[in-house]
């Protein structure tokens, strides 16, 4: 019996003690203070031309294009919380002619609004040309990209030995894009 009541004399503390609780006050202001700042990378574009696409009916045809859509850039996510970019371009070649790659962005209208700065793809002479190159956008020009619905890849054939439609090789172009966002 005395072991009931000691029993009994110890809960009711326990209890006494776990109604009292440490508490503070709570600020849910603090979650408009809140900021995010995800960092998202993806493919962009990729396209590979033979050397035979570059003759046609036996004749050389100097340039190639492709036109891309672009229309992420224009989603409200992007419009507004978009800060930086970094799009990255990697381009190989295995035939033996000298290349040029121009990349024209292009808003709602199709007319043009940004051109990057021309690439020069050398000449293969056995093994495979490498050239790669980023372009950064900053908070100071990063309106380009927000303002862009598609992208032209032109690749233009530089003079040297002719091609054929047997001619080996092709021009291999890929792209990404790194996107820094700030969400608050």
């Amino acid at each position: 019996m005395k072991h009931r009541l000691n029993i009994r004399i110890i809960l009711i503390i326990m209890l006494a003690f776990s109604a009292f609780s440490c508490s503070s006050d709570l600020n849910f202001d603090q979650a408009n203070d809140l900021t995010v700042q995800p960092v998202f990378t993806t493919n962009l574009a990729y396209l590979e031309a033979k050397a035979s696409n570059f003759v046609v009916n036996g004749s050389e045809q100097p340039l190639f294009s492709y036109i891309s859509s672009v229309d992420f850039f224009n989603s409200s996510f992007v419009e507004n919380d978009l800060v930086k970019t970094d799009l990255y371009f990697r381009i190989k070649n295995t035939i033996s002619r000298a290349y040029a790659l121009d990349i024209t962005f292009l808003d709602k209208n199709n007319a043009p609004i940004y051109t990057i700065p021309t690439m020069n793809i050398a000449a293969s002479t056995g093994a495979e040309e490498l050239f790669e190159t980023t372009e950064t956008f900053t908070p100071a020009n990063v309106s380009v990209l927000k303002n862009t619905t598609k992208m032209i890849f032109s690749i233009k054939m530089l003079p040297g030995p002719p091609l054929s439609a047997t001619s080996s090789g092709r021009i291999e172009f890929s792209s990404s894009i790194t996107a820094y966002f700030d969400v608050k």
